[in-house]
């Protein structure tokens, strides 16, 4: 079983991917997913929020438009996760927003529910961009919604 399994199996990641995509239909803004396992040689003395502003730039997320990207990054074996909005987005949204979100995902992670916990993170980041960032008709969908794991 490869280690992504423990935490998201295939199915599941599909599951994260297609509930993206509902919550991408009524806003403008892109959410992404991504899971890397550790820390790279040269990471060691990285922080969890450097390693997804990194990642957050890797996945391109940082081209948007709108510049409304949210990411919720995990790094699995240090059992941290990170989530970074992209700059349009926090001249709207309520500093501690974010904060309340991974507060709420901890709980899930607590009890060993990691999909149900990112779901429940992904709605609420969806409502807040849907919010702030509703859909407009030129929109297109810019960046992929799969869960991203290396």
């Amino acid at each position: 079983m490869k280690k992504i399994d423990s935490f998201l199996n295939e199915s599941e990641r599909e599951e994260v991917a297609k509930f993206i995509s509902s919550l991408e239909e009524k806003t403008s803004g892109e959410i992404r997913v991504a899971v890397r396992f550790k820390r790279g040689f040269f990471e060691k003395n990285k922080s969890v929020h450097e390693l997804a502003i990194k990642e957050f730039h890797r996945l391109k997320m940082h081209k948007t438009r709108e510049k409304t990207g949210v990411l919720l990054f995990f790094l699995l074996d240090h059992k941290e996760f990170h989530i970074v909005a992209d700059e349009g987005i926090h001249t709207k949204v309520e500093d501690g927003t974010w904060d309340n979100i991974a507060n709420e995902l901890t709980q899930h992670f607590k009890q060993q529910k990691f999909k149900d916990g990112i779901l429940h993170g992904l709605n609420k980041v969806g409502a807040i961009l849907s919010q702030h960032f509703p859909r407009k008709s030129d929109d297109t969908n810019e960046l992929s919604n799969e869960v991203s794991f290396r």
